[in-house]
């Protein structure tokens, strides 16, 4: 029933409230006699200070006023003008219910206000008269359509004030509303990226890892009579780390929202890979077939990291007296990659870490796919696609 107004907003109301009741007591009080000029000036005083803090008390306290006033035989006094200002704050502050009370109000005061003062004009012609009966209906009818167009004019401009309102605090929060949604999908593309780079950093270490623990392990029996073996090994270990290396501090810059100064690896980096992964004791079978295509960086960062996965995957968990076939094979749409481990049944029991989905996701990342499967023989096969994009002809810019 109360509206929450701040201290300002109650010291302004009682103010103009107050400056109210002198101007129009200095106007109506030294032309009237007894109380009811008195009842009526304080009222409408009182139904003005409460405009904006209770509408719907304010209509109360006016209609309240009116009847004193009219029960009373008083013509329209100045202070009758706080009902316009009542009638304002209705359409503009009140609830559901007094807006409409609040529109009745100026509809029915109307013309009650233009009877009232038509029958007051013509009380002493016995205004009942045949002879001046026309005139009183013709005198009401205008006078109530005056009345109403004053009262109904204060409260279309209180309800114009709350849509315009309305329709700032509506924008205002659609303006909050996009800045959450934007919030949300930032927070959304940095998970998205931290998780490539948890992926990415996945892919350096567990194979740099996997190359330095199968070397040092040949390390040591390459020592005992072999130390030109063990010269080697130690190189490939060291070589292995400074690239591990590499690429971690490339990967912490992402983390660091700075762009990476190290290049990362493409397809003229393959044949680096093979080979490092046959000094890990890798028994590693390359076929190539068909002419092979441009790739853009993507898909060739793609194609690297799915093959340095997939050959990990297979030193870790493959059986180390069994040949890793890999075959690839360029087809007019784009590069085949299959990677098969001839015995690999323990890849299957990892199904939730970030190498076979992280796999999954860079194909699927460039527009093509990836399968990981146990074969018959329990073995695991991995088979990617990883598609040429074609170029874009200009019929399809029309």
């Amino acid at each position: 029933m109360f509206r929450r107004l701040t201290p300002v907003q109650v010291a302004i109301d009682l103010v103009v409230a107050c400056v109210f009741a002198l101007v129009v007591a200095g106007l109506e009080l030294p032309a009237s006699d007894g109380m009811s000029p008195v009842v009526v000036i304080l009222g409408m005083t009182g139904a003005l200070a409460l405009r904006r803090l209770s509408p719907g008390l304010a209509l109360a306290v006016a209609w309240i006023t009116v009847a004193i006033q009219l029960g009373s035989g008083m013509q329209a006094v100045p202070s009758n003008m706080a009902i316009v200002c009542v009638l304002y704050a209705t359409a503009c502050y009140g609830g559901t219910w007094v807006k409409w009370a609040g529109l009745v109000s100026a509809i029915g005061g109307g013309v009650i206000a233009a009877t009232y003062t038509t029958f007051t004009l013509y009380g002493g012609t016995s205004p009942f008269s045949i002879g001046s009966m026309p005139q009183v209906v013709f005198t009401s009818l205008v006078g109530s359509i005056a009345a109403i167009f004053v009262f109904g004019l204060s409260w279309t401009v209180g309800l114009l004030v709350r849509t315009s309102r309305a329709a700032r605090e509506e924008g205002a929060r659609r303006y909050q509303a996009q800045q959450e949604r934007r919030l949300a999908e930032q927070a959304v593309v940095v998970e998205q990226e931290r998780n490539k780079i948890a992926r990415d950093m996945h892919d350096v270490v567990a194979h740099s890892l996997a190359v330095v623990i199968a070397q040092a392990d040949g390390a040591r029996y390459a020592y005992r009579g072999d130390a030109d073996a063990m010269d080697g090994t130690l190189g490939t270990i060291a070589e292995t780390a400074r690239s591990a290396l590499g690429d971690v501090r490339m990967l912490l810059a992402e983390l660091r929202h700075r762009q990476g100064e190290g290049p990362q690896p493409l397809l003229t980096d393959l044949d680096a890979l093979f080979d490092q992964m046959r000094g890990a004791g890798l028994r590693l079978e390359l076929t190539r077939s068909g002419p092979e295509h441009p790739l853009p960086v993507g898909h060739q960062i793609a194609v690297y990291r799915i093959l340095q996965e997939a050959l990990t995957n297979a030193l870790r968990h493959g059986a180390p007296d069994m040949p890793v076939l890999v075959d690839l094979a360029w087809r007019q749409g784009g590069l085949t990659v299959r990677v098969e481990n001839v015995s690999a049944p323990a890849v299957t029991r990892e199904p939730f870490g970030h190498g076979i989905p992280g796999m999954r996701e860079r194909a699927n990342l460039v527009g093509g796919a990836l399968t990981a499967e146990a074969t018959a023989a329990g073995g695991f096969v991995v088979t990617a696609f990883v598609p040429v994009p074609q170029p874009v002809s200009q019929g399809e810019f029309r």
